[in-house]
């Protein structure tokens, strides 16, 4: 039996993104993500959300959104210099001063298991713009938000439809990015 060298192992990490968005394009209604969830989405996404080695978030996410139960190392993404006031013992802040690529890699380098980014659409979109999301899980909700919208037909050009299925109205996709998206 031949064993792979050293610099020959590939790591079996996948970098994940939960998105759900409203059938108007919003991803947030009143401010939150949840407001636009559906049993259906709401699963899916505590399914993930479970399994998470780590978790990448915004500072947006951090202050609205509960990790309190969180067991997991949680990497809140900022372009501030400025110390957050964090709450929780896994948190830490990332001050995003070079290319998002590369400090998720690193990141990567730290974890043993697969990243999950809950984020809003500025730092998710910005992740996809660089190849840093492997896999996102795309819920389209009936619900119609009233803000931070996104350009679905963009969104969804970077990347792969792997499956697809709808549950009481809501579209559920899992979406693999194209590796040549950042060239075309």
């Amino acid at each position: 039996m031949n064993l792979p060298l050293c610099g020959d192992i590939l790591r079996e990490m996948t970098v994940y993104a939960s998105l759900v968005v409203g059938s108007n394009g919003a991803t947030s209604l009143n401010g939150r993500s949840s407001g636009l969830s559906t049993p259906a989405d709401r699963t899916r996404f505590l399914q993930r959300h479970r399994s998470a080695a780590a978790f990448i978030i915004g500072k947006k996410s951090a202050a609205i959104e509960s990790y309190a139960a969180s067991q997991v190392p949680i990497f809140i993404f900022t372009r501030s210099t400025q110390q957050l006031n964090v709450a929780h013992p896994l948190m830490q802040q990332v001050t995003v001063d070079r290319n998002l690529a590369e400090i998720t890699q690193l990141i990567d380098l730290r974890i043993t298991g697969d990243i999950v980014v809950e984020a809003g659409a500025s730092l998710l979109q910005a992740l996809i713009e660089v190849g840093g999301i492997n896999i996102l899980e795309l819920s389209i909700s009936p619900i119609a938000g009233d803000g931070d919208f996104i350009n679905l037909e963009e969104l969804l050009s970077k990347f792969e439809i792997q499956s697809e299925s709808e549950i009481d109205g809501t579209r559920l996709l899992e979406c693999r990015y194209k590796r040549d998206s950042a060239n075309s």
